[in-house]
C-alpha cells in the first residue's frame, strides 16, 4: 500500500473517533448541565476540547457552546471540521475503500451540514440533534466492518481509531478530574464520565458496588475488557501492528513493536496501587506523551513524514 493511502485511511480513521467521541461528551454534559451540576463550566470544555474560537473573557450559554463545538466552521477543532476532514480523505483514496464506506460518510457530511440540525442545537432540543449524529457514527463502524477487506488498510484504519481514543479517554478524564476540582461532588463527576465513554453500564456490573475513585480510575486505564481504556485500545494498536510484520521494513517494524511493548508495560505497572485524582496525573501526562510519540514514529517510518 502506498504511504500516502496508509496515511489518508489512518487519519480518516482519527476523524471519525475523534468526531463519535466529541459528540458523547458533549451529549453527556449538555444532560449533565440540565439535570444534576449546577452552573456547568462550559468554558473549561470549549478550552479543553481545543476550541480554536474560544474567547476567555466571555462565558457562553449551553446553546452558544454546542454550536462553537459542533458546528463552528472557524473552528478548527469543531465537529463539523472533523467529519469535513474525514471526508476528504476518504474521497483521497476511494478505490480503496467500499462504496458503502463511501456513502456513509457522504451521508455523515451531508447531515450535519443540514438547517434543520443547527436549528436543533440552537433552538430546539440539542439531544435530538446528537442522538441523530451518533447514530450516523454506528453506521459508519458498522459499515466498515462488515464491507473492508481485512488487507493493509483496514490494519492501519484500526491503528488510528484505537490511537485516537486512547488520546480522548485521557483528555476526558483529565477534564473531569478538573471539574471535580472546581466543583467537587465526587460520585456525579465519575457518573457522568463514565456516561461519556459508554461505560456506566459496564462499572455496575463489572465493579458491582458504589462508584469510588479507584475503580473508575482503573477502568478507564487498566480494564482490558473495557473498548474505552487506555490499556485496552494500546493492546489493540499493538495487535494490528504485528499484522504489518511480512510487509514491514525489519529495523522499522522492531523499532515500533519495542515501542509499544515499552508503552504498554509503562501503563501496566507504573499505575499507583490505589490510584487517586492527584496521584495519577503525572501517569496521564506521561502515558499522553508516550502515544503522541507512538504516533509521530509511525508517521516517520510508515507515511514518510520527514
Amino acid at each position: 500500500m502506498l504511504s500516502r493511502v496508509a496515511d489518508a485511511v489512518f487519519w480518516m480513521a482519527r476523524y471519525m473517533e475523534r468526531t463519535d467521541n466529541i459528540l458523547r461528551v458533549l451529549r453527556t454534559n449538555y444532560i449533565a448541565s440540565q439535570d444534576e451540576i449546577q452552573n456547568f463550566d462550559w468554558n473549561l470544555w470549549i478550552a479543553g476540547l481545543g476550541c480554536t474560537t474560544y474567547d476567555e473573557t466571555v462565558k457562553p450559554g449551553y446553546r452558544q457552546a454546542l454550536f462553537d463545538l459542533l458546528l463552528q466552521k472557524e473552528n478548527d477543532t469543531s465537529v463539523l471540521t472533523n467529519i469535513v476532514r474525514a471526508r476528504e480523505n476518504a474521497r483521497s483514496v476511494q478505490d480503496y475503500i467500499t462504496k458503502e464506506v463511501w456513502q456513509c460518510m457522504n451521508d455523515y457530511y451531508h447531515l450535519i451540514r443540514e438547517k434543520h440540525t443547527e436549528y436543533l442545537i440552537l433552538h430546539g432540543d440539542p439531544v435530538t440533534a446528537f442522538d441523530n449524529l451518533l447514530r450516523e457514527s454506528t453506521l459508519f463502524y458498522g459499515t466498515v466492518d462488515i464491507t473492508l477487506n481485512r488487507g493493509e488498510g483496514y490494519t492501519f484504519l484500526n491503528m488510528g481509531k484505537y490511537i485516537e481514543r486512547m488520546l480522548r479517554s485521557l483528555d476526558f478524564l483529565e477534564l473531569k478530574i478538573k471539574e471535580l476540582e472546581q466543583q467537587g461532588n465526587e460520585l456525579v463527576q465519575w457518573k457522568y464520565l463514565l456516561y461519556a465513554l459508554s461505560g456506566y453500564e459496564f462499572h455496575t456490573k463489572y465493579y458491582r458496588n458504589t462508584l469510588s475513585t479507584d475503580n473508575v480510575l482503573h477502568q478507564v486505564m487498566l480494564n482490558v475488557q473495557f473498548p474505552h481504556s487506555v490499556l485496552y485500545c494500546m493492546q489493540q494498536v499493538e495487535r494490528y501492528f504485528k499484522r504489518l510484520d511480512s510487509v514491514s521494513v525489519p529495523e522499522h517494524f522492531k523499532e515500533m513493536e519495542f515501542l509499544l511493548g515499552k508503552a504498554i508495560s509503562n501503563l501496566r505497572y507504573g499505575m499507583p496501587t490505589a490510584p487517586t485524582a492527584v496521584t495519577i496525573k503525572p501517569i496521564l501526562q506521561n502515558t499522553r506523551v508516550e502515544i503522541k510519540s507512538l504516533s509521530q514514529k509511525l508517521a516517520a517510518l510508515y507515511f514518510g513524514y520527514s
